[in-house]
C-alpha cells in the first residue's frame, strides 16, 4: 500500500511526471495549484476523519489503542488519495477505523472526492483539481467584492487559467452536476435505491474504479 500510495501522487498533477519538470522541477511542483490543493485535501480530510473516529472511540474506551489509531489514520489517508485520483482502491486498514470507533463509513466524503478528481492531463477523472481551484479563486474574488464593492485591486493571474477559463470551469461543473442529477433520477425511476443510484452515477461519470 505504501508503494501504491506514492504512485497515486502522479495523478494529482501533470507536473509530477511531465518533461517540463526536468528544470526547477521542485519549485514548479510546489507552485502548482493542483498539487497544492490535492496535498491539502490528502492531509486535511484524513485528519478530520481520524478525529471523528477518535471521538467515537471514547464511547467504546478504545481511544488509548495506539495501534488501532495509527491503522485508522493510514487507512483514511490511503483511501482519501485513492478516491481523489478516482482509482477506487480501499486500504486494508480502512475498515479498522470502523472497528476502532464503532462509527460508520463516511461514503459521502469519498463520493465528493471522486467528483473533485485529480489533475488535468492525467488519467484521473472527475471535475479536475484545476477547475475546482479556478472556481475557488472566483468565489473568493466575488466575496471580496461583496465586502469591498468600491475597492480597486490587481488582477490575479494563473499561468494555466487564461481568458474565460473560470467561465468554462463553471459550465463544466454545472454540466457534471446536472448529469449526476439526471442519471441518478433515471436510475431511481428504474427501481434502484437512491444511494446506490448516486454511487453508480458518480462512479461512472468520474471513472472511479
Amino acid at each position: 500500500e505504501g508503494l501504491v500510495f506514492i504512485f497515486l501522487f502522479f495523478a494529482i498533477s501533470r507536473l509530477t511526471y511531465a518533461p517540463e519538470t526536468q528544470r526547477d522541477s521542485l519549485a514548479r511542483l510546489a507552485a502548482d495549484p493542483e498539487f497544492r490543493l490535492g496535498l491539502f485535501l490528502v492531509l486535511s480530510i484524513p485528519i478530520v476523519l481520524f478525529l471523528r473516529h477518535w471521538f467515537g472511540a471514547f464511547e467504546v474506551d478504545e481511544q488509548e489503542n495506539l495501534r488501532a489509531a495509527l491503522k485508522a489514520l493510514w487507512g483514511g489517508a490511503f483511501t482519501v488519495l485513492s478516491f481523489l485520483t478516482t482509482t477506487g482502491f480501499e486500504s486494508a486498514d480502512w475498515e479498522q477505523a470502523r472497528r476502532w470507533s464503532g462509527l460508520g463509513t463516511p461514503g459521502l466524503i469519498l463520493m465528493g472526492l471522486s467528483v473533485i478528481g485529480g489533475g488535468v492531463a492525467t488519467t484521473a477523472g472527475g471535475v479536475k483539481l484545476l477547475r475546482v481551484f479556478a472556481l475557488y479563486m472566483q468565489g473568493r474574488q466575488e466575496m471580496d467584492r461583496l465586502v469591498h464593492p468600491s475597492s480597486v485591486g490587481g488582477i490575479q493571474k494563473l499561468d494555466r487559467i487564461q481568458g474565460n477559463g473560470t467561465l468554462i470551469a463553471w459550465v463544466f461543473f454545472m454540466l457534471f452536476a446536472l448529469s449526476i442529477a439526471v442519471i441518478s433520477l433515471a436510475l431511481s425511476a428504474l427501481g434502484v435505491s437512491f444511494d446506490h443510484a448516486m454511487v453508480l452515477c458518480i462512479a461512472t461519470l468520474s471513472t472511479t474504479g
